[in-house]
């Protein structure tokens, strides 16, 4: 069995709700008045998204790495009854008893 890998990249709905965040952001911390620089706080919400666009694949990460690993459990112990279940064919074909 071949377990084909696939990039998976940002789709269509995350860059939309990373947009709706971002103007949200900069609505919320007072870009559009004249006493603060829209470029700053602009700055701050791409670092906003930025870091919780990070902690989101971070989190990934950790989920895929624990699915992974219970795959791997799940598999191996599959295998190890397969190979049970085979020897117990094979002793019962060749007539013997255990």
């Amino acid at each position: 069995m071949v377990i084909k890998r696939k990039k998976i990249g940002a789709g269509r709905f995350s860059r939309t709700l990373a947009t709706l965040l971002a103007m949200a952001m900069l609505a919320s911390s007072g870009a559009w008045a004249e006493d603060g620089s829209l470029s700053q706080d602009a700055r701050k919400a791409g670092t906003a998204i930025g870091s919780t666009a990070h902690n989101i694949g971070v989190g990934a990460k950790k989920a895929g790495i624990a699915v992974g690993q219970g795959a791997k459990k799940a598999g191996l112990a599959i295998g190890h009854a397969a190979e049970a279940g085979g020897e117990a064919f094979w002793h019962a074909v060749k007539g013997e008893k255990r």
